[in-house]
C-alpha cells in the first residue's frame, strides 16, 4: 500500500490557538511534498444509507450547480501507525516519596501535565518543540531507594526526544538502569 497516490479527507479538531498553529506549521513544512486543499464553502461528513444520502445529493444539485459540489466516499485507510514506545528504568537511593517529587519537577521542566494518577502509576501529557507524547511513571520501592519506571509514547521525532531528554534528567536523581 505504501507507495500508492490517494486523497485523504483530514478532519482536524483543534481546542486551542496552539494547536491551530502546530497544523499551520506542519501543512507549510510538508507543502513541497503534499498538496494541500482547503476547501471553500462547507465540508460536511454526511452519515447514511445510499439512498438517502443519493436523495439529498439529488436536492442539493437542484439548488448548487453540480460543478461546484464534490463528492467522495470516505474509509478508513489501509495503514495503521503505531506510537513509538521507549521504555527507561532508574535505580534511585530516594524514597517512593522522594523519587515522585523529583519525577514531578523533571516533568513540569518539560512542560508535562499531570493526566492521570492510579494505584503507583502517574500519566503525563509532555508538549515539546517537536511534538506531543505520553509519559507513563511507576516507581516502587527496592532494597536501597527505590526503582523508578518510565514509558514515553508518541509520534514521529517527539517521543525520541523527550525521552532523551527524561533519560538525562533522570540521570541526576539515580543510575539508569535500562533504556529503549
Amino acid at each position: 500500500m505504501l507507495g500508492c497516490v490517494g486523497i485523504y479527507l483530514l478532519v482536524v479538531r483543534y481546542g486551542s490557538e496552539a494547536e491551530r498553529k502546530r497544523l499551520e506549521y506542519l501543512v507549510g513544512k510538508w507543502r513541497d511534498v503534499l498538496r494541500f486543499e482547503r476547501p471553500g464553502g462547507a465540508v460536511l461528513i454526511v452519515d447514511g444509507r445510499v439512498e438517502d444520502v443519493m436523495r439529498f445529493l439529488e436536492e442539493l444539485y437542484s439548488r448548487i450547480p453540480r460543478e461546484r459540489v464534490s463528492v467522495y466516499q470516505l474509509k478508513e485507510p489501509e495503514f495503521h501507525l503505531e506510537p513509538l514506545m521507549l521504555e527507561g528504568v532508574v535505580r534511585t537511593r530516594m524514597r517512593v516519596e522522594e523519587a515522585w517529587g523529583a519525577v514531578n519537577l523533571v516533568l513540569a521542566r518539560l512542560r508535562g501535565a499531570l493526566v492521570s494518577e492510579s494505584g503507583g502509576e502517574r500519566i503525563y501529557t509532555v508538549s515539546s518543540r517537536k511534538g506531543m507524547c505520553r509519559v507513563r511513571v511507576s516507581i516502587v520501592p527496592s532494597d536501597d531507594g527505590s526503582r523508578l519506571r518510565f514509558v514515553v509514547e508518541g509520534y514521529s521525532e517527539a517521543a525520541t526526544y523527550v525521552y532523551e531528554k527524561l533519560l538525562h534528567e533522570l540521570s541526576y536523581v539515580g543510575e539508569v538502569e535500562k533504556h529503549a
